[in-house]
């Protein structure tokens, strides 16, 4: 009788510093293991983009490869899971928006957009986007919270099927790269771990992540970290 052979677990990359430094799916997640795969390798990795030292990949290959994995966005289920990607990026920009913009708006209403489209499958009504959009002084005021307003401009657009692969690429870019949810050069990569064990893992379980990224939160010293 033949012995089933163990195949070795991955040796998975261990950070110094940050809120995400190691790779623990929420015990919730029942996706596949093709998915669980190709996390724990885009996790392993290491991106300039994410001033990680030494990086040589690329962050965009790496969320593209992520997607893909997902799925395109032509069902029901794999449309819904992009715009819960989308929509939790949108949730961690909200508190830049506040900052700049205590009385806004905007927000609220992209909130009451696309919650109906998830419990009701509610279509987006024609020119929506353009009007709630149209003070574009305000959105342009400053560089951060222009960047969480083009996140929510890319979540509004993802509830389209045919938009939402760009539309949730553009929100990754902006708040990874960008300012629109911390501007402190440490949570980005911090931010991108996030994404990897609780964003995606929701979003494929058609729901928001138990915890939203803050960029109020506070990093302590190397040294403080056990």
């Amino acid at each position: 009788m033949m012995q089933k052979i163990k195949t070795a677990e991955p040796s998975l990359k261990k950070f110094s510093r940050g809120h995400y430094r190691e790779f623990r799916l929420p015990q919730w997640f029942n996706g596949p293991e093709e998915l669980t795969k190709i996390l724990q390798e885009v996790w392993n990795r290491s991106y300039p983009d994410l001033y990680d030292r030494g990086g040589e990949d690329d962050l965009e290959s790496a969320i593209e490869e992520v997607l893909k994995t997902l799925g395109i966005p032509n069902t029901d289920t794999t449309h819904k899971r992009y715009v819960y990607i989308a929509w939790t990026i949108a949730l961690a920009a909200e508190a830049t928006i506040k900052h700049y913009f205590p009385d806004d708006q905007i927000f609220p209403r992209v909130e009451k957009q696309v919650l109906l489209w998830l419990e009701s499958g509610v279509e987006v009504p024609d020119n929506f986007v353009n009007t709630v959009f149209s003070d574009l002084e305000q959105i342009g005021k400053h560089q951060a919270s222009g960047e969480a307003y083009n996140i929510l401009y890319a979540t509004l657009n993802s509830l389209a099927s045919e938009n939402a692969y760009t539309a949730v690429l553009d929100t990754l870019y902006y708040a990874l790269t960008g300012d629109a949810v911390s501007g402190f050069s440490a949570a980005k990569r911090d931010m991108f771990n996030w994404l990897i064990v609780e964003v995606i893992p929701a979003a494929y379980c058609l729901r928001v992540p138990d915890t939203i990224y803050s960029g109020k939160w506070k990093f302590l010293p190397l040294i403080e970290y056990p």
